[in-house]
Formats: C-alpha cells, sequence, structure tokens
C-alpha cells in the first residue's frame, strides 16, 4: 500500500521538507497554494503557501517511524502549520488523481500559458505558446516561482537556432520552452527515473520529438553534453548548484548565456559569490517571494 502525507506550510518551509524528503528515502512533490482571482490581468495569486506531499510504501517502510518523525520536524520548525492529511491508496489505484486538483493553468508570462492536459484553454492562449504539462512526481508546474522566474528571465534572449541545457529538468516545462521558442537542439539532464518518464510523456503532449529534444536520465555529476552550448537553465537546490557551476561554466560557448533559480533568499548571497569568483558576470537578478533567479554570462 502507498501512504500520501500532505503538508500545508509556509513557502520558506518547502526547501527544508524537500531535504527531509530525501534524507528519510520519500518521494516528495510539492505544489505553491493558489486561488482564483476571478479574472482580470491576473487571474491567480499565491498565497503564501505550498502543499508538500510525501509518498512512500507502508511495507517498505515504516509508517509510524514516518510519521513520528514528520511530526517531530513540523513541531521543531512549524508549529503553526495545520494537522497533515494522510491518505492510503491500493497499489493499483491513481493516488494523483485528487492532486491534480491543485494545478489549474497559469499565464506564466507575457506568451506563455502552462496548462495541464485535463483543463480547458484559457482565453486567448492561441495568441502564444501554450506548454502542456502532466507534473506527475516531477517537479516544474508553472506555478511554482523558481520556474516562473526562468521563463521570465528568458525573455528578449535569443533562442531561435541555438543549442540548449536543461539541468534538472523535472517535468520538462523549461526545455519545452526553448523548444517552442526556436532552439534548435536540447539536453535535458534528469536524475530521478520516474521524472525522466514523465518527461518523455509531456514531451509527446506537447508534439516534441528526439530530433529538438535529448532527454537524459543520470547524475549531473557525470554529465557531458554533447558539444558546448549556447546556454543553459539550471531550476536546481543551490547545494547542488554551488557544486556543480564550475563544471558548467565548462558546457558553453563563451559569452553564452545561463538562467539559475531554485535558490531561496538564505543562500542567494553564497550564489552571487560564487559567479563572482567564476568566469560569469550576473546580467539581470529577479525576485518573488523568497526565491532569486539570476541571468548570468559566460566570460
Amino acid at each position: 500500500m502507498l501512504r500520501r502525507i500532505d503538508l500545508r506550510v509556509p513557502d520558506h518551509c518547502e526547501e527544508p521538507l524537500l531535504g527531509f524528503a530525501d534524507r528519510h528515502g520519500m518521494q516528495v512533490f510539492s505544489s505553491p497554494c493558489i486561488v482564483d482571482t476571478g479574472g482580470g490581468e491576473e487571474e491567480y495569486r499565491l498565497t503564501g503557501e505550498t502543499i508538500v506531499s510525501f509518498l512512500f510504501s507502508t511495507v517498505e517502510q515504516n509508517p509510524e517511524q514516518l510519521g513520528n518523525a514528520i511530526n517531530a520536524w513540523l513541531a521543531a520548525e512549524c508549529p503553526s502549520a495545520p494537522k497533515p492529511e494522510i491518505r492510503d491508496y491500493a497499489d493499483d489505484e491513481d493516488w494523483m488523481r485528487t492532486f491534480r486538483t491543485y494545478f489549474q493553468p497559469i499565464q506564466v508570462s507575457e506568451n506563455i500559458v502552462v496548462r495541464p492536459p485535463w483543463c480547458d484553454p484559457l482565453p486567448g492562449e492561441d495568441k502564444g505558446i501554450t506548454l502542456l504539462i502532466d507534473p506527475g512526481m516531477a517537479f516544474g508546474t508553472g506555478t511554482h516561482e523558481t520556474t516562473r522566474l526562468c521563463l521570465r528571465l528568458m525573455r528578449g534572449i535569443q533562442i531561435s537556432g541555438g543549442r540548449f541545457l536543461d539541468l534538472g529538468a523535472g517535468s520538462g516545462i523549461l526545455a519545452f520552452a526553448l523548444v517552442k521558442q526556436g532552439a534548435a537542439f536540447v539536453e535535458a539532464v534528469e536524475i530521478d527515473g520516474p521524472a525522466v518518464e514523465n518527461l518523455r510523456k509531456n514531451a509527446g503532449l506537447n508534439g516534441i520529438t528526439d530530433k529538438s529534444l535529448d532527454i537524459i536520465c543520470g547524475d549531473l555529476a557525470q554529465f557531458k553534453p554533447r558539444s558546448a552550448a549556447n546556454g543553459l537553465v539550471a531550476n536546481i537546490s543551490s547545494p547542488v548548484l554551488l557544486e556543480h557551476l564550475p563544471r558548467m561554466a565548462g558546457f558553453l560557448v563563451k559569452g553564452a548565456w545561463g538562467i539559475f533559480s531554485g535558490i531561496n533568499s538564505t543562500n542567494a548571497p553564497a550564489i552571487r559569490k560564487a559567479f563572482s569568483s567564476q568566469p560569469w558576470r550576473i546580467i539581470q537578478e529577479e525576485t518573488e517571494g523568497e526565491w532569486h533567479g539570476f541571468l548570468v554570462h559566460r566570460i
């Protein structure tokens, strides 16, 4: 039997809980909570809370121990959080069905809409780019601040005809945005096997083939691009970014750009310092809530 534990927490608790899940061997996915504003230029707004969901087998792992560990973490780090919601599922049951209610179509920039395939198109959606994303167990739904920061930082960048990298590709949203904006070829790297399978499914939903997208399941530490790229996007955690930033410079031609997010306010100073001590120059920094995104050039 599978058990899913949903925690509704303030946004700043999301990153620590992702690390908590990794330490305890649980699958995890998350989505910021949004509310419908009833129309207008912005049809939704963030609430300042995030749903973080843990998933594990009650046969292979000890549910009582994990439950106690989660409750202890909440008592110490987020005592105001509501009591976790627990749902059990048979092995052949569609446990994602109820979680899909958290995902709605979102206009993430002037010309990009991210939409789950089970939702109707937004008015005027056909005038821009639509990215169909079934989030599955992968990170990157368009609702998350870090994903939107990456997409916004792409504005004004020359993409058509270039070769690019998406490092920590998650659901594939950033790789698909590059392809649909004219990239000649994108290499998308993701370490999590189920996320890679979901990425392949999403590529099919968007009509993207292996002629323009190479999906790689592997560790960033062993990754080597086919050839030097014109740019990269990396929506990954700060520790992973700091570890691999020196190697990433070698993935790019001189003068290429890089877009980095997944960086919270606590870690942003260390990231700025790392850029200044390596062959990068910060061109633009944007923030949304607790999260930071950087556009840099490889010098």
